[in-house]
């Protein structure tokens, strides 16, 4: 048999593979929550570098280092070892990125210059986040060689964003927990615990699906260059729709979400103590938890096309609903139940994202088939690699506006020996900062959902053409490659 068709090794995805695959997830996502909460707040509150310099900075690196990812693709689709093509990398990964997500939250001698910290510190962030690559892209990659119909991956996908999704609910509740009872929340030494614990947790997780999970599909695959990502997106243009609106969601998402953070550490007096942001985590992503949990019973009661677009529409509530909410806090003046309406705004937030990601998953791989329908050629790892640059993107334009933002806010650092802020935090500086936070993504909402609307495709009939053509094709290749070897 021609390795250029579908190889069926099993008749199904197990439930040991589908859990294998979606806890190797949880660790990395640990690492990823624990960058992107707790990176920018540690080092413009404890290390007092600036909002704007660390955000301009953070969007740079974090750009470059995503353009990585369709090289990091290149290598992955073109590995071959006992292990596969996935899995070498995997373990590589692991051991540096738990390493350096340590490090990250190091802090340097006292007496150290500023320019030696910027220098330190964006060192250290640009080989988190190539390392972080060597873990993502062929985790994510993975999807297709386990599920080869859209039922299965979906199931695969909606298992592994519920089970990776708890990577932010830890970093988000556990940390805070763990923080406010050990060091307390305005400690560094707190920062460095969690590290630890988050870098520990990674390398366990991962090595779950590198020892269990072999490739059950073995797919046609071109060997493939780093600038054939370009030309893709010249000829593919499902995968063009499908990035413009997938990244408008996400750098809306990641401002809104991912700094939270400061807000319960700056905001104590509505809020409360760091325990409540424990609280904040736990009831918005229940929500998120729940629908994700009924993703594939919900697809089947409402199309996959509409679900996405449902996505946009609940972000954009919940981003203008948390920004209202806001203002009645000082009239309730009970911080703890403020905490609840806050996070009842925030769970259309959660739940949105939650949707929209598992669903992306899907398409993605979706993408990947059209591709293929279209040019005879199949390169999963260089397609797929496209969702982790744009998550990439996307944050790294997220931490640029909420570094503009802490800046423009001028909220006070703290102190490392005392633990106390260097200056009063404002009623002004807070409204700067929420409104940086929520306002400024709500239009990227209704743009995106227009972009998809209007230019994607692959669902329906139209997408079942699709597959019937490509079975049709790799049949036609089988046989005609059989002819050939038995002359």
């Amino acid at each position: 048999m021609s390795d250029k068709g579908s190889i069926k090794i099993k008749d199904q995805t197990t439930l040991k593979e589908k859990l294998s695959y979606s806890i190797g997830t949880l660790g990395k996502e640990i690492s990823f929550g624990m960058i992107n909460v707790y990176s920018m707040l540690y080092l413009t509150s404890f290390m007092g570098l600036n909002g704007i310099v660390v955000g301009f900075a953070f969007c740079i690196v974090r750009l470059l280092a995503a353009f990585f990812d369709p090289l990091m693709a290149t290598i992955v689709n073109n590995t071959k070892s006992p292990l596969g093509k996935f899995r070498p990398w995997l373990l590589v990964g692991a051991i540096i990125n738990s390493i350096i997500l340590i490090v990250m939250f190091l802090p340097l001698p006292n007496g150290t210059g500023m320019p030696v910290k910027y220098v330190f510190y964006l060192a250290m962030y640009f080989l988190w986040a190539i390392s972080y690559a060597v873990i993502d892209v062929p985790i994510m990659a993975m999807v297709p060689s386990i599920a080869d119909t859209p039922h299965e991956r979906e199931s695969v996908s909606s298992l592994s964003r519920l089970i990776g999704g708890f990577g932010g609910f830890i970093i988000g509740s556990g940390g805070a927990v763990l923080m406010q009872n050990t060091f307390g929340n305005t400690d560094y030494r707190s920062y460095l615990l969690v590290a630890a614990v988050g870098a520990v947790v990674l390398i366990i997780t991962l090595l779950l699906p590198i020892i269990t999970l072999k490739e059950r599909y073995v797919l046609p695959c071109q060997t493939v260059k780093f600038r054939d990502m370009f030309k893709m997106l010249k000829d593919n243009d499902q995968m063009r729709s499908f990035a413009w609106s997938f990244l408008l969601f996400t750098v809306g998402g990641n401002i809104a979400i991912l700094q939270s953070t400061y807000l319960f550490i700056y905001d104590s007096a509505n809020l409360g103590n760091f325990n409540n942001y424990a609280l904040f985590n736990i009831l918005a992503c229940t929500v998120q938890g729940v629908a994700m949990m009924f993703y594939t019973w919900i697809t089947k009661k409402i199309s996959r096309d509409k679900v996405y677009k449902l996505t946009y529409i609940f972000a954009g509530i919940g981003m203008a609903f948390i920004f209202a909410i806001y203002f009645a806090f000082p009239g309730i003046g009970i911080p703890i139940a403020n905490v609840i309406l806050l996070s009842i705004a925030g769970s259309s937030l959660m739940l949105a994202n939650g949707m929209n990601q598992i669903t992306s998953m899907v398409m993605i791989t979706d993408v990947v088939d059209y591709g293929e329908y279209k040019t005879g050629n199949r390169s999963d790892s260089l397609v797929i690699s496209l969702q982790t640059l744009i998550l990439k993107a996307s944050a790294a334009f997220a931490m640029l506006i909420l570094g503009i933002g802490v800046a423009v806010s001028d909220l006070p650092t703290i102190d490392l020996m005392t633990n106390t802020f260097s200056g009063e935090v404002t009623d002004k500086a807070l409204f700067i900062l929420r409104s940086f936070m929520f306002l400024l993504p709500l239009p990227l909402m209704p743009i995106g959902l227009i972009i998809y609307s209007r230019t994607y495709k692959l669902h329906g009939k139209y997408y079942a053409e699709i597959k019937n053509a490509i079975q049709e094709r790799r049949v036609g290749q089988d046989i005609k490659q059989e002819v050939v070897d038995s002359h």
